[in-house]
């Protein structure tokens, strides 16, 4: 796989001290001084990737199975709500109550079918912490670098953004792939989509249920 086509399977997964261990896995933040924010969000994105070699080494290439586990693993790990909401921009709050659950639903099928249809392009990657710092108390980011135990692509640098809001579970918002962040273009791809078609919201549901479709 060429350094391109490595970046771009990268950008579609918007995808070691593990949280287990620490026992906080899925907890919140609220009896976490401000201090730990970086040690805990880092053990989060380490957990994660240990949960996701435990999946790759125990896969079958059941595609049902490998669904069910990556549905599982997703929605342990990334602030679904979050992506959707920010995902929109300013035309969420302009969503019915119903555009937005039928919305957040979609997104979440196709961020989990991505995923999905590239499971095996994962094996053989190795992932490396680097560097964690709090963005106040709500935010995180946590860096690293995958790389290949054959060497035959190239190393990619990742930002994790995660949110850290005291009294809630720690999540994964959004992946940065060498500065280029996905939820950011995925914001902009969306609001193209509904301005395009009059800032009708409905439009951008159509849009994502024909990538589904696709």
């Amino acid at each position: 796989m060429h350094r391109r086509q490595f970046m771009q399977f990268t950008r579609n997964l918007g995808l070691a001290s593990s949280f287990a261990a620490l026992g906080l896995t899925g907890t919140s933040l609220s009896a976490i001084a401000a201090s730990n924010i970086p040690n805990a969000a880092t053990a989060h994105i380490d957990a994660m990737i240990v949960d996701m070699m435990v999946l790759l080494e125990i896969d079958t290439g059941d595609m049902a199975a490998r669904r069910e586990s990556v549905t599982a693993l997703l929605k342990k790990y990334f602030d679904f709500p979050g992506i959707a909401r920010f995902s929109a921009g300013q035309y969420w709050r302009t969503a019915t109550d119903a555009e937005k659950r039928e919305y957040e639903t979609i997104i979440h099928e196709v961020i989990v079918g991505t995923v999905v249809n590239n499971f095996d392009q994962l094996k053989g990657l190795q992932y490396t912490p680097v560097s964690s710092t709090a963005k106040g108390e709500k935010l995180a980011i946590v860096s690293g670098e995958f790389s290949d135990s054959t060497g035959a692509r190239p190393s990619v640098m990742v930002n994790w953004r995660v949110t850290t809001v005291p009294g809630e579970p720690i999540r994964v918002l959004d992946i940065e792939i060498e500065n280029i962040s996905m939820l950011i273009t995925q914001k902009q791809e969306n609001i193209a989509i509904i301005r395009k078609n009059k800032g009708k919201f409905s439009a951008l549901i159509d849009a994502m249920k024909a990538k589904l479709e696709g």
